[in-house]
């Protein structure tokens, strides 16, 4: 919410006139199609006196505003919300976000969004050569400075349905998400656009797929998604495997899984029980490659190697041979 000052005494025409084009000039250069206004009223005024203003002077402004800004009074969802504060000689004003869904594919290793060192909480010190970050980008990093550039604003966010490592590529239909827009001066950017510029400039590192506008409450029905996911694994064995044994691999079971040794300084230590279907056993090269079904939540390397024994069964005890995840992809989101 930004401020901006004024000085005015007494309600009068005049009062008015000075407010709306001072409101005009605080709003000059944002696109926007209605707005709610209020006023906070001196201290000083009896709460019969602020009542009567309320009846009579916040009424007259609304009128004087819908004509001059060319939008609409909207009490429920506005583009725009107006705070005039007498007490403080302040008008404040917060602009609603923008928020529009797609998927995303990434094809490098990369956080889903700004990687925050862990030990001075973005603060910087010397583990993250105090930049704050321990990643220089972001998937919601390299689709921000494109979104925020068409609408004119001066930072986004991303909400995805879920998340993967850094290092995991994800692949298949891509990752649902949402980009809040926040604080646009445009509303309307054409989309196609975006994308095509998005694809054309991250090239290589990321992806988007079908961007469309989308309410707020978008974001809660994608954090509240628990989506199958499919997974292509490659594996490298401490021991040698053959093809027998590869095929008694498949089938579903039925895992525990304690909270893995390397999210422990971030997660509860608590047991989850999840299903898992190995779906496909087969060597490749020196390696094996398993496709993997996997019920959301359950941590897919940790499957693989047990985690010293946190996870049970994992391919490492199931094939009697110490395993490690190589390269994991997401290759499929099973809505």
């Amino acid at each position: 919410m930004q401020p901006v000052g004024f000085e005015f005494t007494g309600f009068n025409r005049e009062l008015l006139a000075q407010l709306v084009e001072k409101i005009k000039e605080t709003l000059k250069g944002y696109e926007f199609e209605s707005f709610l206004v209020g006023c906070t009223f001196e201290d000083y005024l009896s709460e019969e006196a602020k009542t009567m203003l309320k009846k009579k002077f916040q009424p007259l402004l609304v009128k004087r505003l819908e004509k001059e800004l060319k939008a609409k009074a909207d009490f429920k969802n506005p583009d725009v919300q107006i705070l005039v504060n007498f007490n403080q000689d302040l008008i404040f004003f917060l602009v609603r976000s923008v928020y529009i869904t797609g998927r995303y594919k990434k094809y490098i290793a990369l956080p889903q969004t700004k990687h925050y060192c862990f030990k001075c909480k973005g603060k910087g010190c010397e583990y993250c050569n105090y930049k704050g970050v321990l990643s220089e980008e972001s998937v919601e990093e390299l689709i921000a400075k494109h979104a925020t550039q068409a609408f004119d604003a001066p930072q986004a966010k991303l909400h995805g349905a879920g998340r993967e490592d850094i290092d995991v590529r994800m692949l298949g239909p891509g990752r649902e998400f949402v980009l809040e827009i926040i604080e646009p001066k445009k509303r309307n950017a054409d989309l196609k656009k975006l994308e095509k510029e998005i694809n054309e400039a991250e090239k290589g590192k990321i992806e988007v797929i079908g961007l469309k506008y989308c309410a707020k409450e978008r974001i809660a029905e994608l954090k509240a998604k628990k989506s199958d996911k499919v997974y292509l694994a490659r594996v490298e064995c401490t021991e040698e495997v053959s093809g027998k044994e590869l095929e008694k691999l498949i089938g579903t079971y039925a895992v525990e899984q304690r909270t893995p040794l390397r999210v422990l300084r971030r997660r509860a230590d608590i047991v989850r029980k999840k299903r898992v279907r190995i779906l496909e056993a087969k060597k490749k090269g020196k390696l094996i490659e398993l496709k993997i079904r996997a019920e959301s939540g359950l941590y897919v390397k940790e499957f693989i190697s047990g985690d010293e024994g946190r996870t049970k069964p994992s391919v490492s005890e199931l094939l009697n041979a110490g395993c490690r995840c190589k390269q994991l992809d997401v290759v499929d989101i099973i809505d």
